[in-house]
């Protein structure tokens, strides 16, 4: 589990979410799949530091990211661009 803070991106709360993707076959030529799934989960930021509301939004990604720390930067991103409706049918507008 993360201790990072959550990154404030235009009064909203950022949180990476990062998950090992790996497979297990017996041939070893899909090892090229393995890596980080990426979600990021957008909440309205309240006051006192607690955070409101949530959404969740899963990235579409052709294959799994290699490196975590990229696959982070990858969700911070999705999330900013989610925030400044740069992505078709991801609004959080109602947050």
């Amino acid at each position: 589990m993360s201790t990072l803070p959550p990154r404030i991106y235009k009064g909203f709360e950022l949180h990476p979410l990062v998950f090992a993707r790996k497979f297990d076959r017996f041939d070893r030529h899909s090892r090229y799949d393995e890596g980080f799934e990426v979600a990021v989960r957008v909440s309205r930021q309240e006051a006192a530091g607690a955070a409101g509301p949530s959404r969740v939004f899963r990235l579409k990604l052709a294959a799994a990211i290699s490196d975590f720390g990229a696959a982070r930067r990858a969700a911070w991103q999705q999330g900013e661009d989610i925030i400044d409706g740069k992505i078709d049918g991801a609004d959080v507008s109602d947050l």
